[in-house]
């Protein structure tokens, strides 16, 4: 028999007025700190966007960082965890004993008889002893339950990271076009001036000039749209890192065709092997078959210890009173209950089985999806880089037939608009081959970039 003793040791208060000046000195000082810290300490926004600088250039690696670092909802996810974890503690205080403590006082006047008081107080330290391995059971559930919130966190870093991705390509492309379009401006630019020597030289009607004027007027339109378009991208790429609001900065442009080599079933069995969100459902498994045990043993008879301390009475000195025993607690009949949550238990564990063979399909489909938007982006940059070079080659064509006196404008519009769309696709090629290999390492559950 193990008892504990509960010593509480009462010292006298000396040099009381010295005690009150320094506790009153104490509270004055904690109070213009915190004061302080309110009035001139940074805010929430001004320490999260502290992690970018004015003028930093970034690498989508260092886009990515600052996200799993600022992000709300991996934040949100850690503390989802922590949770969990906290859980693990709750059951596992189930294994120590519970120590309380009462007291009560009652006043009473029967009939016919005089008024009078009761004092009781006590206390009671009850602490079961097995239940026939429940407690266990309860504890690694919830064990279980701990590594897959974790493996959750880890499948929202890995969208997380998948959504800053996708803005940070998005932005090179952007400014991409956007250069496109400069260019495509600067080349109706210098038409109209050739046009407009032309008619002055007598050799061009108005309507070549009437024409470069209406068409460097689209171009300027289309560049106004790229320009606001980048905009956009800027402010989707901030959001994507979990800020609202940040100081000007820049990214490395890293959107040059660069093969990935890796084959089908490579990138099936990375997937099979690293994908979070899998891990959290092959957990989920586990976690149903011990609920399932658990279910299974809510019959299992309850040993228990106890022991209580009170004093009781209607005067002081009350009288003093003890008893201590073992308890054991056998269900006999609970209306069937155990059976039915036993088979609820056994449902909900063939559920968790299916709802994971499906997500092992859905990961594959992803896999085979991936895999061949890769090759077919891959095919579409050597394509559209060859339609830029024909467009070039096309526009030369037709420049130097219309300063020869042959040509006519519209040829040289048409031939720009050529060039300006085979850049355009050029750069979309660039962005979807990039876009396909950073899905199919995400469905392969690998860290991006």
């Amino acid at each position: 028999m193990h008892y504990i003793n509960i010593k509480i040791k009462l010292q006298k208060k000396i040099e009381r007025s010295k005690t009150h000046l320094k506790a009153r000195t104490i509270l004055t000082l904690a109070s213009i700190f915190i004061y302080s810290a309110a009035l001139f300490g940074p805010s929430p926004s001004q320490a999260e966007t502290s992690m970018l600088q004015e003028g930093d250039l970034l690498s989508l690696e260092q886009c990515i960082e600052i996200a799993l670092q600022a992000h709300p909802d991996v934040m949100g996810a850690q503390k989802k965890v922590e949770a969990q974890e906290s859980r693990v503690g709750q059951a596992m205080s189930q294994n120590y004993p519970e120590l309380s403590a009462s007291t009560n006082y009652s006043r009473s006047s029967p009939s016919g008889g005089s008024t009078r008081s009761n004092y009781s107080s006590d206390i009671s330290l009850p602490q079961v002893i097995t239940d026939f391995g429940q407690r266990e059971r309860k504890i690694g559930i919830e064990r279980e339950n701990v590594t897959a919130t974790g493996f959750e966190a880890d499948n929202t870093k890995r969208n997380i990271a998948y959504g800053v991705s996708e803005a940070y390509y998005g932005v090179l492309a952007a400014k991409r076009n956007v250069s496109v379009a400069e260019d495509t401006v600067r080349q109706f630019e210098e038409h109209l001036r050739q046009a407009q020597g032309f008619y002055e030289a007598g050799t061009a009607p108005r309507f070549d000039v009437t024409k470069a004027q209406v068409d460097l007027s689209n171009a300027r339109l289309e560049l106004i749209k790229a320009r606001s378009s980048l905009e956009i991208a800027w402010k989707t790429l901030s959001n994507a890192m979990g800020f609202a609001d940040t100081p000007s900065y820049d990214i490395a442009d890293d959107m040059d065709f660069k093969a990935y080599d890796i084959t089908k079933q490579e990138a099936l069995e990375r997937a099979f092997e690293n994908r979070p969100d899998l891990k959290a459902q092959e957990t989920g498994e586990v976690t149903a078959q011990k609920s399932l045990e658990l279910a299974a043993r809510g019959d299992s008879p309850t040993l228990s210890a106890y022991a209580a301390y009170n004093f009781e009475g209607r005067d002081f000195p009350l009288d003093e009173g003890w008893n201590y025993g073992l308890s054991l607690s056998v269900p006999v009949f609970d209306g069937h209950l155990v059976e039915y949550r036993t088979k609820e238990a056994a449902a909900n564990l063939e559920e968790v089985k299916l709802a994971t063979s499906s997500l092992r399909n859905d990961i594959s489909l992803e896999i085979e999806e991936g895999y061949l938007s890769l090759i077919e982006y891959g095919e579409s940059v050597e394509v559209s880089r060859l339609m830029v070079r024909q467009a070039e080659e096309n526009l030369e064509l037709a420049l130097g037939r219309y300063q020869a006196g042959v040509g006519s404008p519209i040829e040289v519009t048409d031939a720009t608009v050529a060039l300006n769309d085979a850049r355009k696709n050029y750069v979309q090629a660039l962005y979807d081959y990039r876009m396909a290999e950073i899905t199919l390492k995400s469905a392969m559950g690998e860290n991006l970039p």
